[in-house]
């Protein structure tokens, strides 16, 4: 039963098992990275879109406004105190993905009052 369990377990060496292991942590702190993103920038979109809104007037307008939001959002990542360590994880299309998110919820809160 012994020898059983090593062959199993020499499959791989051991160095590639921590290799292995290393890089299933990073992927893992980097999800943990934008699912935090999403989380706690809630407040700032959602200020930021209705900034947006009062900013740039007229209908058809939506891109404008998503383009503007987004660069603020950036320019905010790139000016806070940790936002330098993480801003090559958070990229243009996880931040609209945000604003996305946090747009399409205000509007089904509003649609239900």
């Amino acid at each position: 039963m012994e020898a059983v369990l090593t062959n199993i377990l020499n499959v791989v060496p051991g160095w590639l098992a921590l290799v292995l292991m290393l890089g299933g942590f990073a992927f893992y702190v980097l999800g943990a990275i934008r699912l935090g993103y999403g989380a706690t920038v809630r407040p700032l979109v959602l200020d930021l879109i209705e900034r947006a809104e009062h900013e740039i007037q007229g209908t058809k307008r939506g891109a404008e406004r998503k383009a503007w939001v987004a660069a603020k959002l950036r320019a905010a990542l790139d000016a806070s105190k940790f936002g330098g360590l993480f801003s090559w994880a958070i990229t243009d299309e996880t931040i609209g993905r945000v604003i996305q998110f946090c747009f399409d919820r205000a509007k089904d809160v509003v649609g239900k009052q």
